[in-house]
């Protein structure tokens, strides 16, 4: 009786020496930053969304530019369940209702809208090269019907949910065991906030995915801007050159805020789910955190960027490809 009680009290110690400090950004920079996500994002995504459903002809990359909105409206919308948690998550317990809960809305939204986003993106890239490098491709056309498109995108809503949902059932009731009165834990606890061994397989194997698409983004819009400075300096018109430069610049900026926004967290996620399946303990989580807190920061900005680039860069490919 005496050695379980020791080690139950063992265990209790190791939980609260894995429990979060928070600090100046979590109480004050964070907050104030996601905040400003939300202002800019909501209008700017509400605004992008309305204008794509203006347009009277449809066609893929219009589908995909609405479903992407959608994505990131969804994911700007659960921001303040993020903040929350950064200003009040040393106050309530592992196993309150309200962790509980928070936790739930922003590991399934994140997730979920940040691979259905992404995927998206891959579908944009794809149709944009197929429409301007391979005009003539009978495969990668296919991109571009809007029919489709439609499918394609209702399939990465639907097929997306599965392995997200199934990975927080497992998360909750396996992982974290939400219902042990004995742990001290709060909800800034490092093996709430990070998981276990299924948790960190997931978070490697999705972050390679990344890297693959990432390698795919980077083809088709290098190959699409490689290919429109070979036409702008054919072009004799001044007009159709400065159009070709602004597809080529803005081409540039979405390369630019995709790999900035996306590549360091999961260049982290790939760092730790290592460190995770090969130590069980937490102080190197602790000591790296803050990297994770401001890579997620730096995913959920691009949500503000997509907007603002893709229905710039629609425009410009549209220009261009009628100006050739």
């Amino acid at each position: 009786m005496a050695a379980e009680l020791n080690a139950l009290m063992a265990n209790v110690s190791q939980e609260m020496t894995c429990n979060l400090t928070a600090g100046r950004l979590e109480k004050m920079v964070l907050p104030v930053l996601y905040t400003s996500i939300i202002c800019v994002g909501l209008p700017a995504n509400f605004m992008a969304l309305w204008m794509l459903l203006q347009q009277n002809r449809k066609h893929g990359i219009l589908l995909y530019l609405m479903n992407l909105a959608m994505a990131d409206l969804i994911s700007c919308l659960t921001l303040p369940f993020r903040a929350t948690l950064l200003l009040m998550g040393d106050h309530w317990k592992e196993s309150s209702p309200t962790c509980t809960i928070v936790m739930i809305i922003i590991n399934f939204s994140f997730y979920y809208t940040v691979s259905c986003s992404t995927i998206f993106l891959a579908f944009i890239s794809i149709s944009r090269y197929a429409m301007i490098v391979k005009p003539n491709s009978r495969q990668l056309n296919k991109f571009y019907d809007t029919s489709f498109a439609q499918h394609a995108c209702a399939a990465t809503w639907i097929i997306t949910t599965i392995p997200i949902l199934s990975l927080n059932l497992n998360y909750f009731f396996k992982e974290v065991n939400l219902i042990d009165d004995v742990r001290d834990s709060v909800c800034y606890n490092v093996q709430l906030q990070y998981g276990k061994k299924v948790s960190a397989n997931a978070f490697v194997t999705v972050a390679v995915i990344f890297l693959i698409i990432l390698v795919l983004f980077a083809f088709s819009y290098a190959s699409i801007a490689l290919h429109l400075c070979t036409v702008r300096r054919k072009s004799i018109s001044q007009r159709n050159r400065v159009i070709h430069f602004r597809a080529q610049m803005i081409i540039i900026a979405a390369m630019t805020g995709f790999i900035v926004c996306h590549l360091p967290y999961h260049v982290y996620q790939i760092v730790t789910g290592v460190q995770r399946l090969s130590n069980d303990n937490c102080q190197w989580l602790l000591e790296t955190h803050h990297v994770k807190l401001i890579s997620l920061w730096f995913v959920s900005l691009s949500s503000c960027l997509n907007p603002i680039l893709y229905f710039l860069l629609s425009k410009s490919f549209v220009e261009s490809r009628s100006k050739r």
